[in-house]
């Protein structure tokens, strides 16, 4: 199980520094249509949620939403916008269609994480890693990581439909 989580872990690592390294060597015409989000980018958002914000780099789509509930503070200062959390997707592949690769980071409250964990695996999501980030946040925040390549509304819901699980009043 060990080996598990850490060959995980390190195929996230792989595949996000690909992403960084792949953004950063675009053209310069690329480079324009990064900043620039597209439609299809922002209507995945809505498909969240009304409050999630999209940005666009490249074919990454990136979908932020923080947490409206509860307040979340470290070391008294409120942070629910600076824990935002993250489900960015790009295609499959060229010829994918529809079809993108996921990556979700659910920021989760201790109670919130059997609920969450066990929908998306009941959905065939890959939960990669499950840890908390800080140590004097309140409540204690457990950040749920998970993967998963499929056609982009049935994540896009999947996502969904695993935030109704929280009380994170963000749906």
């Amino acid at each position: 199980m060990k080996r598990l989580l850490v060959t995980s872990l390190l195929t996230t690592a792989i595949i996000l520094i690909s992403l960084a390294v792949g953004s950063a060597l675009t053209t310069g015409s690329n480079m324009a249509l990064a900043a620039s989000t597209s439609q299809e980018c922002k209507n995945g958002a809505d498909k969240i949620s009304s409050k999630a914000d999209a940005s666009q780099s490249g074919n990454v789509c990136g979908i932020e939403l923080s947490r409206d509930s509860p307040t979340l503070t470290l070391n008294g200062k409120k942070i629910n916008d600076q824990v935002p959390m993250e489900f960015p997707y790009q295609p499959a592949s060229a010829s994918s269609g529809k079809n993108v690769f996921e990556l979700a980071e659910f920021t989760l409250l201790q109670s919130e994480v059997n609920k969450v964990n066990q929908y998306l695996e009941d959905h065939h999501w890959t939960v990669t890693a499950i840890h908390n980030h800080q140590f004097f946040e309140h409540p204690t925040l457990i950040y749920l990581h998970a993967q998963k390549q499929d056609n982009r509304d049935s994540l896009l819901q999947d996502i969904r439909n695993a935030l109704k699980k929280t009380s994170c009043d963000c749906v």
